[in-house]
């Protein structure tokens, strides 16, 4: 093709090209002209409109403003507004269009125009606006309306139901309202006690009453709780305090936040609960002088304790990352006879899954043993330190198991493929530790080599955790294997295990009571 015959063909296309922009852009602009015309009060943009009038369905005239760039119920009660709720008022006064306009009206009754119709004030830009709405059409989706300008229009319903809320609904349901990131201290109180934890580099800590490493995840839910804390109802004619328990609450956060600037006061935020008001709500107050009702359900979930704010955590661990574990068993038969003798099993992850060794545990046992600890947590802290006597009567000196969870070794510079399951001569990174001792009531008593704190488990983690000999070959050894369970356990050193029927000491014996902490 010639270059001149090129340059030609290439105008045409740009011209053709224009003419195709030009004719969209126009219908663009006659499509917007068109549906400003529909619009029933012109330019309006909804940050102009300044207030809303109307009368809710429960009968009640409400009036809202916006104060300070926030909306706010100042009839017929003064409340903080939603603003999400006011917000799409306001949207759909601004934007409100018409479907079409009734020619040759008839007297507005016939329509729903008159008495009867819900009629929505506003004012935007310093101008008062009146939206008349009537009854819904024969056809279609729409509702009648009128403006003041003798006209009647049709409109569609669904920009109307927003008017049909109750006045409860156009409130703020929340009772505390705060920047959940900025957060930096929480202060909690209840009826005899209390703590306080502070965000240090990066993480949450307990400072007071006493100074402890905080368990973030109590934390993180308390936030939480709160941020989606919604009130069931108000109380609009607060009586005095001491009616309704705020006197002396049964519960008081204060959330504090991070300086906007340096020297400034941080940013603060208090709820306080008290007394059961009627069945399934408490009384509770914000920053506002009206009060609140909030699910007694949601409060029982906050909590109560220094201890439920205090790190728990005994292992945690992806339990596809364990490779091998060790269960050391004291033989408290043994002990009886004045004998010191350990009992090891180890387990071992394989291509085809958990094999333990000397005796093979049930199906399934060994890897529900390993996920069960993989995130254990302790259910109280018993005490805060306990010395060597204390140590011997609760069976943690020596330990009545011993469990030690490895991952698997790292491979050698070069080395391809799998890297198989650690050995007892090669074991990789040690991924948990603890101790196990005797069990009082629905609790076990427990430990972590390096740490003072003894702590209680849930009694529970026993259906799935041995923590005796006498349990371990009792529940979890397989009985499909020949000869008597655990017969060929040996203990370091090469002894042999005791005989199935070697006695045992009473597992429900009671162990001494360590001393609490504060």
């Amino acid at each position: 093709m010639k270059p001149r015959t090129t340059a030609i063909l290439l105008l045409v296309a740009l011209a053709l090209g224009g003419i195709v922009w030009l004719s969209n852009r126009h219908e663009g602009e006659k499509k917007q002209a068109e549906e400003r015309a529909k619009r029933l009060f012109g330019e309006l943009a909804p940050e102009q409109i300044e207030w809303i009038a109307l009368t809710t369905p429960d009968g009640k005239p409400a009036r809202l403003e916006r104060k300070q760039g926030a909306w706010r119920v100042v009839e017929p009660v003064d409340s903080p507004a939603d603003a999400a709720q006011v917000d799409g008022l306001a949207s759909s006064l601004a934007g409100m269009t018409s479907e079409a306009v009734i020619e040759e009206a008839q007297a507005p009754e016939i329509y729903g125009l008159g008495d009867a119709a819900k009629v929505v004030r506003f004012s935007a830009a310093g101008a008062e606006h009146a939206l008349r709405i009537g009854k819904k059409t024969p056809v279609g989706a729409n509702s009648y309306a009128a403006t003041g300008d003798g006209k009647v229009y049709t409109i569609p319903t669904f920009r109307t139901t927003g008017f049909d809320r109750p006045l409860d609904d156009l409130r703020e349901r929340r009772p505390v309202r705060f920047d959940r990131e900025n957060i930096e201290r929480i202060e909690v109180s209840w009826q005899g006690g209390g703590a306080s934890v502070e965000k240090k580099d990066g993480a949450w800590r307990v400072v007071a009453p006493l100074d402890a490493e905080a368990d973030d995840e109590t934390v993180d839910t308390l936030l939480s709780d709160l941020v989606f804390l919604r009130a069931s109802g108000f109380v609009d004619a607060p009586p005095p305090d001491a009616e309704v328990g705020l006197d002396a609450p049964q519960y008081r956060v204060v959330l504090l936040g991070k300086p906007a600037k340096q020297g400034e006061a941080p940013p603060r935020s208090e709820l306080v609960i008290g007394a059961v008001l009627d069945t399934g709500t408490r009384v509770a107050r914000g920053a506002e002088r009206a009060l609140y009702k909030i699910p007694i359900d949601r409060f029982d979930k906050l909590p109560k304790t220094v201890v439920a704010f205090r790190q728990k955590q005994l292992a945690k661990f992806v339990a596809t990352d364990a490779a091998r574990f060790e269960l050391v068993f004291q033989d408290e038969a043994a002990a009886s006879h004045g004998e010191s003798r350990a009992v090891t099993v180890t387990g071992e992850r394989k291509d085809e899954g958990w094999t333990t060794s000397p005796d093979p545990m049930a199906a399934g046992s060994a890897a529900r043993l390993v996920a069960e600890l993989a995130r254990l947590k302790a259910v109280d802290i018993a005490a805060e330190e306990i010395g060597a006597k204390e140590e011997v009567g609760l069976g943690l000196a020596p330990p009545r198991v011993a469990i030690r969870v490895f991952g698997a070794p790292a491979k050698a510079d070069g080395e391809k493929g799998e890297k198989p399951a650690a050995t007892a001569e090669v074991a990789g990174p040690l991924l948990a530790e603890l101790h196990l001792g005797a069990q009082q009531g629905d609790r076990i008593f427990a430990s972590v080599p390096g740490r003072k704190t003894l702590y209680q488990i849930d009694g529970a983690l026993a259906q799935h955790v041995p923590i005796s000999l006498e349990a371990f070959r009792n529940r979890f050894v397989s009985k499909e294997q020949p000869g008597a369970p655990g017969a060929a356990a040996a203990a370091p050193g090469g002894q042999a295990a005791p005989e199935p029927g070697a006695s045992a000491p009473d597992e429900s014996e009671e162990p001494p009571e360590p001393d609490q902490p504060d």
